[in-house]
Parts: C-alpha cells; sequence; structure tokens
C-alpha cells in the first residue's frame, strides 16, 4: 500500500517505522508549516491509497474529509475530531480509522480476562508523564489546538476504559487545568477515579490501571509511542480493519462531559 503523510513532527518516525515494518512506501509527504493550500493540493493529488494524517489535533476534521473526498484511506491521529456530531459525520463514510493504538497492549487481554470474571470492578487510573518546556511551547501546549490535556493524553485511556468496561452512565465532578486533571465515573459493573498529569518527574512516569488492586502499567517511558504499537495499527489497515469514527465517539463524549462539568465551555478551548 503506498501512503501519503500530512504533518512531519514527532510522531511521523513511528508512523515511518511502522509503515515500512508492514512492507508500505511513502509517496508524498506535506509540512503543516507550508500551509492550508500546500497539504489540500497533495491530498488531491498524490498517487496514494492511503492519506495519514499527523497534523495538529485542530485540523484532523477537515484533513480527513478532503482526504474522503479525494477517495482515499484515511488513517488519523487521535482525535479524530473534538466534536461528537463531527464524528457522527465521519462515520457515514467508509474506510476512515484513528488511531488509538492501547487498544493492542498486551496487557489488554489480561484486562479482558479480569472483566470476564464478572462482579463489581474498581478501578483508579493514575496517568501521569513528564513533559518538558518545549512540549508546552508547541501545539501541544495550545489548548484551542490540542483540545487539552483531555483529549491530547486523556483520549487514549478513556477509550480503553469504554472499550473493557462499558460506556459510563455517572460522571463526578472535575478538577481541570492545563497539566492536571482528575475526577470521577461509573458504569453498570464499574466505578473509576481517574487522573491526568503532564508535570509528573521524568524517572517516575506511569500510565497505570488499578484495577480490583491488580495494577496494569501500560507503560513508563517518556512517549506511549515507543512501545511500538503503530505496527498493529497498520496490520490492521491492510485488513481493512481499525479503530472507526463510530467507536471514537463514546469517549470523546465522555471528555466533552468532562469539560462541562469543570465549568468550561467547549468552544472556549477549541
Amino acid at each position: 500500500m503506498k501512503f501519503a503523510l500530512i504533518g512531519t513532527g514527532f510522531i511521523m518516525p513511528r508512523h515511518a517505522e511502522a509503515i515500512y515494518a508492514v512492507g508500505g512506501k511513502i509517496v508524498d509527504v506535506a509540512n503543516t508549516a507550508h500551509g492550508e493550500d500546500a497539504w489540500r493540493k497533495m491530498v488531491r493529488e498524490t498517487a496514494a491509497d492511503c492519506v495519514v494524517i499527523l497534523a495538529p489535533n485542530n485540523l484532523h476534521f477537515p484533513m480527513a474529509m478532503a482526504a474522503l473526498d479525494a477517495e482515499k484511506i484515511v488513517l488519523c491521529e487521535k482525535p479524530l475530531s473534538f466534536r461528537v456530531e463531527e464524528l457522527r459525520t465521519l462515520a457515514a463514510r467508509p474506510n476512515i480509522f484513528t488511531v488509538l493504538q492501547l487498544k493492542y497492549h498486551p496487557l489488554v487481554a489480561k484486562l479482558a480476562g479480569e472483566v470476564s470474571r464478572g462482579g463489581e470492578h474498581r478501578i483508579e487510573m493514575d496517568i501521569s508523564v513528564y513533559r518538558d518546556k518545549k512540549y508546552y511551547e508547541s501545539w501541544k501546549g495550545k489548548k484551542e489546538l490540542s483540545g487539552g490535556i483531555l483529549f491530547n493524553l486523556g483520549i487514549h485511556y478513556f477509550d480503553l476504559l469504554i472499550h473493557l468496561f462499558g460506556e459510563p452512565t455517572t460522571a463526578g465532578p472535575v478538577s481541570y487545568d492545563p497539566k492536571t486533571a482528575s475526577g470521577s465515573f461509573e458504569g453498570n459493573n464499574y466505578s473509576c477515579a481517574w487522573r491526568l498529569s503532564t508535570d509528573e518527574l521524568q524517572d517516575s512516569q506511569r500510565r497505570v490501571f488499578r484495577v480490583n488492586g491488580a495494577d496494569y502499567n501500560f507503560s513508563s517511558k517518556d512517549n506511549l509511542s515507543y512501545e511500538n504499537l503503530h505496527r498493529e495499527v497498520y496490520r490492521d489497515l491492510l485488513r481493512g480493519k481499525g479503530v472507526t469514527p463510530a467507536e471514537a465517539i463514546p469517549a470523546t463524549a465522555l471528555i466533552n462531559d468532562m469539560y462541562k462539568s469543570a465549568g468550561i465551555e467547549f468552544d472556549s478551548i477549541v
């Protein structure tokens, strides 16, 4: 399969490595710094089968729509969109997938086994990572471009929790600032207390689900992408499979509700 990439930032090498690992070929690359006309021209003219979107988060939806209109397969980094209504628009189109690679982590099978035993599950979610000054100075540190900590970091973990345990039925209040957020919610067979932070010491990073007293640490590395799960995303893509816009809706809706609970109007963020 031939690929065209929009975006040349931090995550691009992970995608390039995964593409080559599955036998793919990169035929075009557009840098978003060159402006909207550059990436739109590439999308229209590329011979690629698939357009991979690695741009700032606020650009994902218009880029995905442009690539779909050009009759390309689309693989888009998370989040596909900040807005549920835009996800519904994308869900009506074929051949579009998003990157929520945590579902391919080996620990997921162990967690699924815990869920299969039934009963009530008590979950504590502690996602604490280190981000340097360069991170905050980039688009990722600007909430109107990234969607803030809930979208840029939290969506991986909220999506996985919903995938394993089901959608929340009730939610408690949310505490939020640009570097730390916390709250709680409950589902039909579980309760979850969660905390996200990008203000952790570098040697104390963790991405832990504590389920019924047992810890599942998904990574202590500087970035989740270093777990090399993107290869599995591309292997599924070659089979015509992946995480669809419809599957991304529950976590996106939950995050929107969290912002409202924190007293933040979402349109003031993005």
